[in-house]
């Protein structure tokens, strides 16, 4: 791999990480509720979505504005995995380790804003009992589920990374390097 790519994945991996490590940070120290802000979530992800695609194009940038499909790829995905490494260690010393209490309150909160979303939603009593009791049953803060939701993560990223490396992806032309190679 091209070390303007690592360069570049490592950069803009450790922004984004930093970006939702310190919008947690914010949410545990000022109201757990935060976490779990639906137009926050939605902001984060966007914000996420912009610097991801950033990084693409500083690397198509840095490559002369051409970049081919395995470039443009390799730059989201390792980026995302950059983000995802950082962000899922952040979370399992948050709320496995220095805090555990606070992984219960926002699970409580999940529940609550799951029954208000599907309430407003018209779904059934018996769908939204069944939802709760299998929100009940799971742990999503464990390290376990942590880890889980990583590599999920990694494979929902691979997707939308082959539609954004399908659009930023621009090969040099042909006719480029032969007038190169006569150059030399």
């Amino acid at each position: 791999m091209d070390s303007t790519i690592k360069s570049v994945a490592s950069r803009f991996g450790l922004i984004i990480a930093s970006v939702g490590i310190f919008y947690t940070l914010m949410a545990y120290l000022i109201d757990l509720k935060l976490m779990v802000n639906t137009m926050a979530g939605i902001g984060l992800w966007v914000v996420n979505m912009i610097l991801l695609i950033v990084a693409v194009s500083q690397v198509k940038k840095a490559f002369g504005g051409y970049l081919s499909f395995k470039e443009a790829f390799s730059t989201f995905i390792l980026t995302y995995s950059i983000t995802a490494l950082v962000s899922a260690v952040f979370g399992i010393l948050l709320f496995s380790v220095i805090d555990p209490e606070a992984a219960e309150r926002v699970q409580v909160l999940i529940i609550e804003t799951t029954v208000q979303l599907m309430e407003r939603f018209g779904a059934p009593e018996s769908s939204i009992t069944e939802q709760v009791e299998k929100l009940e049953a799971t742990n999503q803060f464990s390290v376990v589920n942590q880890v889980k939701g990583f590599f999920s993560g990694i494979v929902l990223y691979a997707v939308i990374g082959l539609i954004v490396a399908a659009i930023m992806k621009r090969n040099k032309p042909e006719y480029i390097d032969q007038i190169q190679d006569t150059e030399e």
